[in-house]
């Protein structure tokens, strides 16, 4: 860069920033340094809000399947009521059956009976079984087998529901927490934007078009890679996308003072693009150089009008578009 570049350069800037009535350097380093925490927070804040909405998705379906296995869980407490009334049925049936063999005197069923302490035991002793009538021996086996299965079923179930509902709370709990953590960094990044808010305030410009003009009616700065003034391509671009000129003119020098190569290490240019953001699909001058001045201008044209302003912009767009 030649000497007399620099000083054109300087005073440029210089220019600039009285237009921006910003009294000292100790205030611009607090402005940028408070935009860079209230940016962190943003990105804290969208890192929550995609935890939380990932902790509701995952506790709503956890619901559900606590849902459904309660039905199924009351269904087999029905099953069971329903089972132990036809068990009852049944025993009934055979004590019937018993009782005849009984007075028949029959041998086998005496000794199954005096060898016997309860009536399910009873059921299994072969040599009682063998007196059964063909239809009586099927009942007792479907009994037994039908018995087996609802108990075994009831027992599964309600293992499944006190692991349902374990998960079911500990999900509430990390939805609890999150939300916490969620408001508690809302109201960090409202208390950033409003010293923000302040900051700028006290340095915001006035409307370019009326005073920040040179004698050929644009402003000053054509600092960077010398692609023309930045007023002219701000009112081309502003009205090719039909968004109010002054507003994106303000917030390019809140974000960068003018100076196209401006970087705090993440952000670059006119505008403080990430690199991720400057070559996404959105953007149909992504392959130019995220420096070129003039190509970040259409660019935030167009993403001004696309709807991207406040939240790509949090701590500047809502002032600089202020119309005040």
């Amino acid at each position: 860069m030649s000497t007399r570049f620099r000083v054109v350069f300087v005073c440029s800037l210089l220019s600039t920033l009285l237009l921006l009535g910003v009294p000292t350097v100790a205030q611009a380093s607090a402005l940028s340094a408070k935009r860079a925490q209230a940016r962190e927070a943003a990105s804290r804040v969208a890192a929550l809000d995609r935890r939380l909405n990932q902790a509701v998705g995952a506790y709503a379906v956890a619901a559900l399947h606590l849902q459904s296995l309660q039905g199924q869980a009351q269904a087999n407490r029905a099953a069971l009521r329903l089972d132990q009334y036809q068990l009852r049925i049944s025993q009934q049936q055979l004590a019937d059956h018993l009782v005849l063999a009984y007075k028949d005197g029959d041998a086998g069923v005496l000794n199954a009976v005096f060898q016997t302490g309860t009536f399910d035991e009873l059921l299994t002793k072969l040599d009682y079984v063998q007196h059964l009538t063909s239809s009586d021996a099927g009942l007792v086996q479907a009994i037994q087998l039908h018995h087996r299965r609802v108990v075994g079923e009831h027992a599964a179930l309600q293992t499944a529901l006190a692991a349902a509902q374990q998960t079911a709370a500990q999900l509430a709990t990390q939805r609890s927490r999150l939300d916490a953590q969620l408001g508690e960094r809302r109201a960090l990044l409202h208390g950033l934007n409003a010293t923000v808010a302040v900051l700028v305030t006290k340095a915001k410009a006035v409307t370019p078009v009326a005073t920040a003009t040179t004698s050929a009616g644009t402003p000053p700065s054509t600092a960077g890679d010398g692609t023309g003034p930045w007023w002219t391509l701000i009112q081309s671009a502003a009205a090719s996308d039909g968004i109010w000129p002054e507003g994106l003119y303000r917030l390019m020098l809140a974000e960068s003072g003018g100076v196209a190569t401006a970087s705090n290490g993440v952000d670059l240019g006119l505008f403080q693009y990430s690199s991720a953001t400057w070559k996404g699909s959105w953007n149909p001058w992504h392959a130019a150089s995220i420096f070129d001045g003039a190509a970040q201008i259409k660019a935030t044209a167009l993403a001004v009008h696309l709807g991207y302003g406040p939240s790509w912009w949090p701590t500047t767009y809502a002032w600089a578009f202020s119309r005040q």
